[in-house]
């Protein structure tokens, strides 16, 4: 049973749109990304949309790696 035809009439379409969290992924290597790696790879996964309680050093390498913007206090 399929929930939306894709007419704009299913049941989705009572869920309006809101911004979506993005994940970003801690690789072992030490950088990060959004594009999801080969398990192995991961050494941390931030969920979007979650809250994560960070350490001053994630938060350092977070924030150089270009997602500084998306940490609240």
């Amino acid at each position: 049973m399929r929930f939306d035809d894709g007419s704009g009439g299913g049941i989705f379409s009572y869920l309006g749109g809101w911004p979506r969290g993005r994940n970003v992924y801690k690789l072992t290597n030490g950088t990060y990304t959004e594009s999801q790696p080969d398990d192995e790879d991961i050494a941390k996964i931030y969920h979007g949309g979650h809250i994560h309680p960070l350490t001053a050093e994630e938060e350092a390498d977070l924030t150089a790696a270009g997602y500084g913007d998306y940490i609240e206090a």
